[in-house]
């Protein structure tokens, strides 16, 4: 009782004193913003509604086994249509040079008469049927966007449904690269397919052209083109097995540099700058020398695409001279075949292009594939729909991997020599893989696997709570909530500009109203409880700005919020991992006793090797490192034993 008498006037305190702090943050705040808000930002216009065909929410159905291949597939119309706007802008190119010939030859030698009228006529018809290939380019981004975004929102669909199992095998950092950098190298292949079809449609456009004029100079073309292409492609592999490792060196920089940032209060606490800076300088110098390897080849490719058609020009122009001084060609036909070899530059820059991102494609194909391959961990498959909602608050759970049960309304915790070891017992016990047989007994009945409840019951009644302590960013009260936090309604783009442009950031208070949000007295109870309240006065109250991964917060603030937002899901059985090994031992012996007195008559099991923690619990199970059980009794009473008493006093190991 006297417990709760002192939560109750230490909040009634804390929230007066919050709110008036909030205030004040606000009026800050919107004073702060006014200005940029007044202006406008324009995003573009566009239409009111898109064409069934060119939305690009409307995710198409793709193969990731066969992924490049269905990626066309699924916009073949799109890429088509794209294809043949290209194909009026490169043909109109190729036919303005055939048109100026024929007027050229149409009586220019007799000076400006009515003789040139009809070559001049065909010029305006083939510019303005060139003017149809401007509607290629929308179309393609369109084909583009379809692929980029429909393949990052099946992938965000496909991890966020799988509920934190099934992802361990993929590195987190890997799947966001897939979503934002791999589909965009899909979109960027989907809308090549389309330009270098009309390309090689121009080339072979070109070359009929050509060989109608002259057999020998077509020749010298058509063949000596795709030759020369053939020959840079040897060079594309080299090229691109370049790129990679200097992208993979210059990933390998950006994680040190990004670990850098979100550990440098503990970098300089330990005194590892020197350490530190020497690692980034010798990256830096990978990449560099990866960087200049690259460049080297590329500069050579690049020369040789700005080259070849200089040199085809050359030999054309020359050999038309000297056709025209035989007599063999036209002043016009002379003038045509010159700008046929200047438009032979687009075709080859077209189809090296190409090759680059289809081979960029084709691997990016590979890590879109491997996300798209991950299957939950836990499913409803074996899930009996009919069982009614169990009572977890009297549930008895047994992990049969170890053979240890966890009886109900009980404080216990697990110790043991190796703390993964009994941080892994609590997640098979919270049922984060359905391959782990764990059970559920009441008194007087036979014991159920968890794989038969509804998965969504299990995770209201049983609740794990991480060693690492996840935030967000965003409001401390909706950090929180979790669950039952309010959607943020959207904000203008000069809103978002004022909240983040001076790297401090604002919380988004613009919300829209949840009818379950916790109540403001329930989240200081639980703040007290986990001995947080401080943290509302660090942020000026409840609705004051949480960094990305609670940057702005230290390692024991964060783990309190986290402490704080487990003990509001008011669960029935709440597993908690190490809850309190980031905060000094005052705070933690205050972390103990509330968090006994709040978790009363309720189940709650902690992994923990701490004395003080373990002086507030009930019951206390030893494991060994295989994760058998070797005893079970009170704190005070394991004392007596030595094995655990050599994992639990810290000055005696």
């Amino acid at each position: 009782m006297a417990h709760h008498t002192f939560f109750q006037r230490a909040e009634r305190a804390q929230a007066r004193r919050s709110r008036t702090r909030a205030a004040r943050a606000r009026a800050r705040a919107e004073r702060g913003s006014r200005s940029i808000n007044q202006r406008r930002f324009e995003v573009g216009p566009q239409p009111k509604r898109w064409p069934a065909a060119f939305e690009v929410d409307s995710v198409p159905e793709m193969d990731s086994r066969h992924l490049l291949r269905s990626t066309l597939t699924a916009n073949w119309k799109i890429v088509v249509l794209g294809a043949l706007a290209s194909m009026a802008a490169y043909g109109g190119g190729v036919l303005i040079s055939w048109a100026l010939g024929r007027a050229l030859d149409g009586g220019i030698e007799a000076g400006l008469t009515a003789s040139l009228l009809p070559g001049i006529a065909l010029i305006f018809a083939v510019m303005a049927f060139r003017m149809l290939g401007a509607a290629a380019e929308p179309v393609l981004i369109v084909a583009e966007l379809r692929a980029h975004v429909g393949w990052a929102l099946k992938m965000v669909a496909k991890v966020a449904g799988v509920r934190g199992g099934g992802r361990t095998a993929i590195p987190s950092g890997e799947i966001v690269a897939a979503v934002t950098t791999d589909t965009q190298k899909l979109g960027a292949y989907t809308y090549m397919v389309g330009d270098v079809t009309a390309a090689l449609f121009s080339f072979a456009l070109t070359a009929f052209l050509m060989l109608r004029i002259n057999v020998s100079l077509g020749l010298v073309v058509v063949i000596g083109v795709p030759v020369t292409i053939g020959i840079m492609t040897v060079f594309v592999r080299p090229l691109q097995r370049r790129l990679d490792a200097q992208r993979e060196e210059r990933g390998k920089l950006t994680t040190l540099a990004s670990d850098a940032v979100v550990g440098l209060r503990v970098l300089r606490g330990v005194g590892g700058e020197g350490i530190y800076n020497a690692r980034y300088t010798r990256q830096s110098e990978r990449v560099r020398e990866t960087g200049i390897r690259a460049a080297a080849l590329q500069a050579f490719l690049n020369a040789m695409s700005t080259a070849v058609p200089g040199i085809f020009t050359v030999l054309i122009v020359g050999g038309g001279l000297w056709e025209v001084y035989a007599g063999a060609m036209t002043h016009g036909e002379l003038v045509s075949f010159y700008g046929y070899t200047m438009f032979m530059s687009a075709p080859i820059f077209m189809v090296l292009g190409f090759l680059q991102i289809y081979t960029d494609a084709r691997v990016s194909a590979g890590r879109v594939a491997k996300v798209m391959a991950i299957e939950p961990l836990t499913s409803d498959d074996a899930a009996d729909p009919a069982r009614a909602d169990a009572d977890w608050s009297r549930a008895y759970l047994r992990d049969v991997t170890s053979g240890v049960e966890i009886k109900p309304g009980l404080h216990t915790a697990i110790v043991c020599g190796a703390p993964e070891v009994s941080a892994k017992l609590l997640e098979r016990l919270a049922r984060t893989d359905d391959a782990d047989a764990v059970t559920a007994r009441w008194d007087g009945a036979d014991p159920v696997p968890l794989t038969e409840f509804p998965l969504e019951q299990v995770r209201r009644g049983v609740v794990l709570s991480d060693a690492i302590a996840q935030l967000f960013q965003g409001r401390l009260r909706s950090n929180l909530e979790a669950n039952n936090a309010a959607w943020p309604l959207p904000r203008d783009v000069g809103r978002q500009m004022a909240d983040t442009g001076d790297g401090s950031g604002v919380a988004n208070r613009d919300h829209k109203d949840n009818p379950v949000a916790i109540d403001e007295r329930d989240l200081m109870l639980a703040l007290i409880a986990a001995d947080a309240a401080d943290i509302v006065d660090t942020l000026e109250g409840l609705d004051g700005y949480v960094a990305e991964r609670g940057r702005s917060l230290s390692g024991g603030q964060r783990q309190r919020v986290a402490l704080a937002r487990a003990i509001l899901t008011e669960a029935p059985v709440l597993l908690l991992v190490e809850p309190t090994s980031a905060v000094d031992s005052h705070t933690e012996s205050r972390i103990a006793q509330r968090l006994r007195a709040e978790r009363a008559g309720r189940t709650t099991v902690i992994v923990t090797t701490s004395p003080i923690v373990l002086g507030e619990t009930d019951e206390v199970i030893l494991l060994d490192t295989d994760g058998a059980e070797l005893a079970r009794a009170a704190h005070a009473e394991m004392l007596d034993d030595p094995r655990y008493f050599d994992v639990v006093h810290r000055e005696a190991r």
